[in-house]
């Protein structure tokens, strides 16, 4: 599912003239965020209900660098669903010229954000979860 097209910007660039390491963190934070709207768990939502998932691991390869101005799409999926987590895979692509330049995995835990606690997934999500890695819904 592409969960994120933009290009890349100057402030995102370090002294060695291309897309930060923090800044690629970033891209695949936003694809989490696209992933959750489309499970359900839009911003009114997570306001409401003060539940959503956050981050615990990310695992990544930087394969092409970027630079200022470089137009990316980031793909992502999800790749399994526990009790309290879920595993997502992302991949970006630079635009120009088709080359994959980053790929990641990440796990994500379904979270109270006023107790500060993981939670059971609920059903709900689960289900919408699961269309998602089944490819409905994309």
């Amino acid at each position: 599912m592409l969960t994120v097209r933009r290009p890349v910007a100057p402030r995102e660039c370090d002294i060695l003239g291309h897309m930060n390491v923090a800044a690629y963190i970033d891209v695949v934070s936003d694809a989490m965020f696209t992933i959750q709207a489309v499970a359900g768990l839009d911003r009114a939502t997570v306001e409401t209900t003060r539940r959503s998932f956050v981050g615990a691991r990310v695992e990544a390869d930087y394969k092409s660098e970027l630079l200022a101005g470089d137009l990316l799409v980031m793909d992502s999926r999800v790749l399994s669903i526990g009790t309290k987590s879920a595993r997502f895979a992302h991949r970006m692509t630079r635009v120009l010229d088709g080359a994959t330049v980053f790929t990641a995995e990440n796990v994500s835990v379904y979270f109270d954000l006023d107790t500060r606690r993981a939670l059971a997934i609920p059903d709900d999500l689960r289900q919408a979860l699961t269309n998602l890695m089944e490819g409905d819904g994309t």
